[in-house]
């Protein structure tokens, strides 16, 4: 499914601030940058993300993954409607894990940003 605010992210990793400003649109209601790398700049680190999760208010979660210049959804709760009957938490599990699978091993990761009750599938 399109996504109309996917299609617009830049074709590389975002700063944190960015995915911080992804909340301030109306119908985005949580925006976590999951995992990425840190820019040194001017003396200071700059966490991007190529890793996103994006809750859609009130209607569905999207895992995010930038591959080869291009954001792609991959895992959105609408395509797995028995998540909705186990519950938010399972929902930002399997978004998790969606995420996780596709983690590059040989990629830099500086930083990951889950939920505590996340835990790597084995």
């Amino acid at each position: 499914m399109s996504e109309p605010f996917v299609e617009s992210l830049p074709g590389r990793a975002v700063p944190k601030s960015f995915v911080a400003e992804l909340e301030t649109k109306e119908a985005i209601q949580q925006a976590v940058a999951v995992r990425g790398y840190n820019i040194e700049r001017d003396g200071e680190t700059v966490q991007h993300a190529y890793q996103l999760v994006v809750n859609v208010r009130g209607k569905y979660i999207l895992g995010l993954h930038l591959s080869n210049g291009t954001w792609r959804v991959v895992f959105d709760t609408r395509d797995h409607p028995k998540l909705a009957q186990e519950g938010p938490r399972a929902a930002y599990e399997a978004v998790h894990d969606a995420l996780y699978e596709r983690a590059p091993s040989d990629a830099k990761i500086d930083f990951e940003s889950t939920p505590r009750f996340w835990n790597a599938s084995q």
